[in-house]
């Protein structure tokens, strides 16, 4: 069975490049991800001031991509990619009843969410802020979705907390989690990057060392090959 790769590429860029990472650094930065069909991805942030002067935020980033196999009208062709942009809909960025400036740019082979905010941080204080919007991300099967959400910015995330719901049955996370919310926590330096995968099914399985399609499929078809040497055997 030949499964799209669905992966977000997301890169939060928080303050202008001019900037150095040592002037404001990402304190808190909490995602939510609810899966239906699609996804509601919700960022609440929080940017502290590190110097002894007012700073503004100026226009930040987030960038989103996927990866797929090429398509021959509904036939996916094995050993091949491309990437592709994500569509975004009801975008919203807004801090205590205040709504910022947001938009969302189609960049060929990805999408990019720009949003401004102007307002100053004073020296040592901070600023929190949410971004929210709904996002073609999940990669869906009959009895299998999953979502890998790649986190990443041009300053250090101090704490990270990431939670993924879904109606159906959590089975596989990457990397490894308890299985309850928050799924995952930690911190990225300033200019890295690190992936989390959470994968759900409609059937009860337990949490799986391994990816649950691979599992499933796997087996389905280790079964069929044990059956076919079996009839063979027998004529």
């Amino acid at each position: 069975m030949m499964r799209k790769l669905a992966v977000l590429l997301l890169v939060l860029i928080a303050i202008p490049a001019v900037q150095a990472s040592s002037v404001e650094e990402i304190s808190n930065f909490k995602i939510t991800v609810k899966i239906d069909g699609t996804a509601h991805v919700r960022y609440d942030i929080t940017i502290k001031n590190l110097i002894d002067k007012p700073v503004v935020p100026g226009i930040g980033e987030i960038r989103l991509q996927k990866v797929q196999p090429l398509k021959i009208g509904f036939l996916s062709l094995p050993f091949t990619e491309e990437r592709v942009p994500v569509k975004v809909r009801n975008l919203k960025v807004y801090s205590e009843g205040k709504e910022f400036k947001s938009s969302v740019e189609d960049r060929g082979d990805y999408t990019t969410i720009v949003y401004e905010i102007w307002y100053p941080i004073e020296p040592h204080k901070s600023l929190n802020f949410t971004v929210e919007y709904d996002a073609d991300i999940v990669d869906s099967g009959i009895l299998f979705k999953s979502v890998t959400i790649p986190v990443g910015a041009d300053t250090n995330i101090r704490k990270l907390e990431i939670n993924v719901d879904s109606s159906w049955k959590l089975c596989y996370t990457e990397p490894k989690s308890s299985g309850s919310n928050p799924l995952w926590t930690g911190s990225i330096p300033a200019g890295g990057i690190a992936f989390y995968t959470a994968e759900f099914s409609i059937l009860p399985l337990p949490m799986l060392p391994v990816r649950g399609y691979i599992a499933f499929w796997g087996t389905l078809l280790f079964l069929f090959a044990i059956s076919a040497i079996a009839g063979l055997k027998r004529k």
